[in-house]
């Protein structure tokens, strides 16, 4: 769909703790939404945890906040959520979080290497992106 917003989110520069990140966050979508042309309903986010510091993302529970406001707000508003390079030291928060994820949520999420996420990115995205 022409126009559809795709927000990046990179960890890299991490500053704070997801927690106090949560307002942040939703701000985006938020702008995300005012974004959009008429006729596009909904965007593409893309989390790159590449150099993530896990000492500030270690507490599950803002990262399950996140996913409660993007299914009821949100829920129609996230196409898809890309998140590339996840951690193997991260992959514990997937697993407590992911059985609380809801059904039509996970749908929507991709786990990808950056070569993979790059390559999705090439041959789907429009080329203006």
């Amino acid at each position: 769909v022409t126009g559809r917003p795709v927000l990046y989110m990179c960890m890299k520069n991490q500053l704070l703790s997801v927690g106090q990140g949560i307002d942040q966050n939703i701000v985006c979508m938020l702008q995300a939404v005012d974004n959009m042309p008429a006729g596009v309903e909904s965007a593409i986010h893309v989390w790159d945890l590449h150099g993530m510091m896990m000492y500030l993302n270690m507490n599950p529970a803002p990262l399950l906040q996140i996913v409660k406001t993007w299914d009821s707000y949100f829920a129609e508003r996230m196409q898809e959520l890309i998140i590339i390079d996840t951690p193997r030291t991260a992959i514990f928060l997937k697993d407590i979080a992911w059985p609380l994820v809801p059904e039509r949520t996970r749908n929507k999420i991709k786990f990808m290497t950056l070569e993979a996420a790059l390559l999705q990115m090439q041959t789907e995205f429009e080329p203006q992106t």
